[in-house]
């Protein structure tokens, strides 16, 4: 089963504030309970009114497909579950579900705006948020329908923008459609280090490699992008208003730009895993060694936020399970030699040197190992599901 999630986000000024309040007074209640509901081991009594006897028994259902990941700061910021529907046709009855996404072009005759409607939520008959449908998200459903995709279910919640002091109301859809995975002849080896640095990508048959390259990110435009972040957050320091408004726009294109590239990237990879029917193994960096550089002084400041790998390696993972691609995340070495296990020496522009004579780029020695390590890789995706992706991701239980 593949599991695709469109995000619909919107400023707190675009929701009524007779509603937003309220929708924070709940949000909030249901925290508090689902907070001792964890910390009971899940055994706290289920809340006997509604709205929480609603998003109660929605939650046990959702966590079936989402992964708990714990709390955070002593709280569970679990967002508010609901059961959901689409409505394609106008003749089409309502099944008075929590979220219902009407994309109904017409009625009556006259021109209706799509959007989704949250309902439930207060526990008053007749209180429902309407957010109504930009083009680009109705785009993203119909693409979803026809790869015969059905709306499984819904979260809603309200926070901040990361790194950011903005506001959001949040409705995420999760689409899912039956899928099996393909039997992979072949393994297609994906390096994530350090962004900047490019996704190393090699497509091995044993011992060749049938295909290989590196997709890189505009880093000639993402750095005057930064640069006139560094300008504008400066004259917003002194002189406020209007520059710190064009530095928050300035950060949000930036952030854009990364977003676009991380799709774009993860499409070609999937795409190639298809073409050459192929397992995607992906050598990420362990979480321990990615959190040291980020904290430590081996890596620069600035080089810091290239780090941040786990959306882009996320959204790979969800790629892949929807189009049927085995997947698996393996530690492939890239400072131990794959030729005779002895530690490496590194050399300037990112080579690496062994005494044994073994010599390649720091990022294109997992694909050396995944060589060497084909015959034990491989034959795993044909006898167990255990390297299938995992649904849904924790982020929006966080």
């Amino acid at each position: 089963m593949g599991y695709r999630t469109l995000v619909v986000k919107r400023r707190v000024e675009e929701i009524p504030p007779h509603q937003l309040a309220r929708f924070l007074e709940v949000q909030e209640r249901f925290r508090q309970w689902a907070t001792e509901w964890y910390k009971s081991g899940f055994k706290t009594p289920m809340p006997e009114q509604n709205p929480l006897k609603y998003f109660a028994k929605e939650l046990k259902y959702a966590m079936k497909l989402i992964p708990v990941n714990g709390l955070k700061n002593g709280i569970w910021k679990v967002p508010l579950p609901f059961d959901a529907e689409m409505r394609l046709d106008k003749n089409a009855g309502d099944n008075s579900r929590g979220v219902l996404v009407d994309l109904v072009e017409s009625r009556d005759g006259k021109q209706k705006e799509k959007a989704i409607k949250i309902r439930k939520w207060s526990g008053e008959r007749g209180n429902t948020i309407v957010i109504r449908l930009r083009r680009t998200e109705i785009k993203w459903i119909e693409e979803r329908l026809r790869e015969g995709a059905q709306l499984k279910f819904a979260l809603a919640w309200m926070g901040k923008r990361r790194n950011s002091n903005i506001a959001t109301f949040n409705v995420a859809l999760i689409f899912y459609r039956e899928v099996t995975p393909y039997q992979p002849k072949r393994l297609l080896v994906v390096d994530v280090n350090a962004l900047h640095n490019g996704i190393v990508i090699a497509t091995i048959e044993e011992d060749k490699v049938l295909q290989k390259g590196i997709l890189r990110p505009d880093l000639g435009r993402i750095g005057r992008s930064e640069r006139e972040i560094a300008r504008l957050d400066s004259l917003c320091s002194t002189k406020g208003g209007a520059y710190c408004r064009k530095a928050v726009e300035t950060k949000s294109r930036l952030w854009r730009l990364w977003r676009q590239w991380s799709i774009e990237a993860v499409k070609k990879i999937v795409k190639l895993a298809v073409q050459y029917r192929a397992a995607v193994v992906v050598d990420e960096p362990m979480d321990e060694s990615i959190r040291g550089l980020k904290k430590g002084d081996r890596v620069k400041s600035n080089v810091k936020k290239y780090l941040n790998v786990g959306r882009l390696v996320k959204r790979l993972r969800e790629l892949a399970e929807w189009h049927g691609v085995p997947y698996a995340e393996l530690r492939l070495y890239s400072t131990i030699c794959p030729r005779c296990g002895a530690k490496m020496e590194e050399l300037p522009n990112r080579r690496m040197r062994c005494q044994c004579g073994f010599e390649a780029q720091r990022d294109e020695v997992p694909i050396h190992w995944a060589q060497k390590r084909f015959r034990e890789i491989l034959p795993p995706f044909f006898h167990r599901d255990a390297l299938r992706s995992t649904p849904l991701s924790t982020f929006y239980l966080t």
